[in-house]
């Protein structure tokens, strides 16, 4: 549950295309039968509830999206943080879900399921494997409805909350967003900020959260897509059953407060103990209803980049291209412009290098705009914009959770034919489109400028533009009727085992590399397990080519880097993973590794015997005919002598982060699965033993992030979370008493069910994109020598005794808890 979103960025494309290229893609061969959301079927039931259907059978999951049409912009002055705080409470009892059963029967059918709220939408979504579809559809329907929002839990909630909202005072990109937009907009409430102000918060009565639902909640304000395997006629008729007696009211209104037009430089400035400058400037953008939404995409990847226009994919900004125009303007550039109902921001963020004066920086960015004013982009660089928009727009839908996640959301916003049509619309921008917006809406006296820095001591409003003709659409392509194909494993002539998933859910590919060892100049640390590095390439599949020409320059240069000293963060989650990483190496034996890949993996629409004589003539030179080398062995570890570890930032914070390390047996070490098991009893995510008690009932922590972690050789067993300083003793002595209960009071039948169900259900719903399912693959080989199936997992969760559990307990309370504080 976030205010912001819940998801890290997934852009997933690499390179450029051309449309023509991107249009035979789209109607020819494999990618025929790529999803289409204009299959999608959009009914309105007589209450007003809009019911949004798309079926595809390559992946036997289901996600369920709800969208509501509230958000930030729907609060008062002394009332913010309302919408977000009934997000919350929407976890928590409703009439057929008591307690947390909201969340706990998703958890143990093995499903995930995430919230937002933003500005203008409230969103729930969750994906379960397709036999548990109806549990998906009695929630979104008791949530509609029937939440009962006692007094009690709301006394709970505050308490996550108000952790939440500190973790993000904790994130000067966070406080930045927020200060931009309050200073940038003057009368238009998406000025309020999403999570709330804390006094707010801390004054939010139950009368307030109770008129809010029965206000907002209920079906005409309300859009649901279903996307993924399940009959379309027993969906609909079910949700209609479920829904039929929930009366028909008024949507809410969207605001009717037009903002002013902006007429001088607005400025604010944030101090805090910190050595780097960032900043923000904002100007005013086009809505998704706007006819100029389509160039304001294409003006935003001629100044630097974008990622589409799905909201979950761009993580407070997009850092620019590096042969982009703003990327020189200064340190880190981002652009950001999320798909707003009203005229919302376009923001331009990033550092000032050292040295420069912030006016140079924002002098430099508006040097690059002012080019843009000047004169019409040339007609190759409008293509290339254009092309890469709409390779965005491609990404923008890997999974089922991203197809539902965009039709409903898009919905909400009014604006689902805007989305069904926008690959045309961005087809007919023109070069004078865009300098036309670049003149209307960047000029200098319509920005607002933040600067997060160090402390130190004591005109009329346009007229509307109308759109241009659109290029005929691309055939529609038929719905995905067929399950994907059983991935399959052949080795290249070096011996490096090649892991092969086909998947036509999309145009795109992705192609991961792993390499055994972290010590190398470049690539991802600890990816897609411990202790290896993957180079990760993705885009549409019809790019493979220059991907694995990439790929082989990118290996030919591939250096061991010197061991440096470790620059410590000051950011507490991100020091905790320091400290987690420092315990984890320690007596470990780096030996250099040659830069050879032991492992290739890809997933896409390819077909595997084509991409592997692509593999055999590229990368697969580089192999070195030998097993993966074990960088470490389990001997190698050292024994964690410290019952306590306590690190003092020594500056200010907003929030402390408390965390625990356990020592585990690797991936196929009979008791690795005991391990695994009672981690979820334990703690997942909001949930287990712990999580229902400092989460749900104490409300002293926000989220607790529990994972197994293993190179396949060793393992540790990891916890951490955000908490408030003031309850950090709390949570502290909760953690021990939680941990040494898996001991003292084992897990029941039920308990340990609902592990297996979870774990089981999972391999089925956690990997859709084709990034998550390279990582799948590569983790399935690197653990266990072998791709796992449902087959292999059932029979070692059968075999999990009492007498291991006991085992895994006792070894449970034998780490070390981390505390990063001020």
């Amino acid at each position: 549950m976030k205010s912001i979103h819940p998801s890290p960025t997934r852009r997933g494309i690499g390179s450029s295309v051309c449309i023509l290229c991107l249009a035979l893609l789209l109607t020819a061969g494999r990618a025929a039968a790529q999803i289409d959301l204009r299959n999608a079927t959009v009914e309105t039931f007589d209450n007003g509830l809009k019911l949004i259907l798309l079926e595809d059978r390559r992946f036997p999951v289901v996600s369920v999206q709800a969208s509501y049409r509230v958000g930030a912009r729907n609060e008062v002055t002394g009332k913010t943080g309302l919408a977000h705080f009934l997000e919350h409470m929407a976890f928590r009892d409703s009439k057929h879900f008591p307690g947390t059963e909201i969340v706990s029967q998703i958890y143990a059918v093995g499903g995930e399921w995430h919230a937002y709220t933003w500005t203008d939408l409230t969103n729930y979504y969750s994906t379960v494997p397709r036999e548990h579809v109806d549990l998906l559809l009695q929630i979104e329907a008791d949530r509609m409805s029937n939440l009962l929002l006692s007094k009690e839990d709301m006394k709970a909630e505050r308490g996550s909350v108000l952790t939440e909202m500190h973790m993000y005072e904790n994130l000067p990109t966070s406080m930045l967003i927020d200060a931009v937009n309050f200073t940038s907009f003057l009368a238009h409430p998406y000025r309020n900020n999403t999570i709330g102000w804390e006094s707010d918060i801390q004054n939010l009565a139950h009368a307030d959260v109770v008129e809010f639902y029965k206000q907002h909640y209920h079906p005409a304000n309300a859009t649901i897509a279903v996307v993924g395997d399940f009959d379309r006629t027993q969906v609909r008729e079910r949700l209609a059953a479920l829904v039929s007696k929930q009366p028909n009211r008024s949507a809410t209104p969207a605001p009717h407060t037009v903002e002013p037009l902006q007429d001088g430089v607005r400025r604010v400035t944030l101090q805090a103990q910190t050595s780097q400058r960032q900043f923000m400037i904002a100007y005013r953008a086009p809505s998704v209803n706007s006819p100029d939404y389509p160039a304001f995409l294409v003006l935003q990847e001629l100044l630097g980049t974008g990622s589409g226009v799905n909201f979950q994919q761009n993580d407070w900004g997009t850092p620019v291209l590096e042969d982009s125009p703003l990327f020189a303007t200064a340190s880190s550039v981002t652009s950001w412009y999320p798909p707003s109902a009203q005229d919302y921001v376009f923001i331009i963020g990033g550092f000032a290098p050292e040295g420069s004066e912030t006016a140079r920086v924002e002098a430099q960015v508006e040097s690059q705009i002012e080019k843009l004013r000047a004169k019409p982009v040339s007609p190759a660089a409008l293509g290339q914009a254009i092309d890469d928009v709409q390779a965005a727009l491609v990404a923008d839908v890997q999974t089922t959770e991203d197809a539902a996640h965009q039709l409903a959301y898009f919905d909400g916003l009014g604006a689902l034919d805007v989305l069904l049509e926008l690959p045309q619309r961005v087809a007919a921008v023109t070069a004078a489109d865009v300098q036309a917006l670049a003149q209307q809406y960047l000029s200098p006296e319509r920005r607002s400028i933040a600067w997060h820095l160090p402390a130190i001591a004591a005109a009329e409003n346009p007229p509307p533009r109308t759109a241009n003709a659109l290029p005929e659409a691309t055939p529609r392509r038929a719905p995905g009727t067929h399950a994907n194909p059983a991935a399959v494993v052949r080795r290249l002539p070096g011996g490096i085992p090649v892991l092969l998933q086909a998947s036509d859910f999309s145009p795109l590919a992705h192609l991961r590399i792993t390499l055994a060892s972290n010590g190398y100049s470049s690539g991802t640390r600890n990816d897609p397990v411990l202790n290896h590095t993957s180079l990760s390439y993705s885009g549409l599949a019809s790019d493979i080519d220059a991907w694995l020409a990439s790929a082989r320059r990118d290996l030919e240069k591939l250096e061991i880097a010197p061991v440096e000293p470790v620059e410590w963060s000051s950011v507490p989650d991100v020091r905790m993973e320091q400290q987690f990483d420092a315990l984890m190496q320690a007596g470990r034996k780096r030996a250099p590794v040659p830069a050879v890949p032991v492992l290739i993996s890809a997933a896409g629409d390819f077909e595997p015997d084509e991409l592997l004589a692509k593999l055999e003539g590229s990368v697969g030179q580089h192999g070195s005919g030998k097993e993966r080398p074990s960088v470490r062995n389990a001997d190698d570890r050292s024994p964690i002598m410290q019952a306590e570890q306590v690190i003092h930032l020594g500056k200010p914070l907003a929030q402390a982060q408390l965390g625990y390390l356990v020592a585990a047996p690797g991936p196929q070490d009979p008791l690795a699965d005991a391990y695994r098991l009672l981690l979820y009893i334990l703690s997942h995510d909001y949930e287990g033993r712990l999580g229902k008690k400092a989460i749900s009932e104490a409300g002293l922590a926000y989220h607790i992030d529990g994972r197994y972690r293993s190179d396949g050789d060793v393992a540790w067993i990891s916890l951490s979370t955000g908490v408030d300083i003031g309850k950090l003793p709390a949570l502290r002595a909760l953690l021990t008493t939680e941990i040494a209960r898996l001991g003292t009071e084992p897990p029941n039948a039920r308990e340990l069910q609902e592990a297996k169900q979870h774990m089981l259900g999972r391999q089925q719903s956690a990997a859709q994109n084709n990034a998550e399912l390279t990582q799948r693959l590569a983790t399935d080989w690197l653990w266990y020598n072998a791709l796992q199936t449902p087959e292999t997992l059932q029979h070692r969760l059968d075999s999990v005794s009492r007498e291991q559990l006991a085992l895994a307990a006792k070894g449970f309370t034998e780490g070390i808890v981390l505390v990063v504080t001020q």
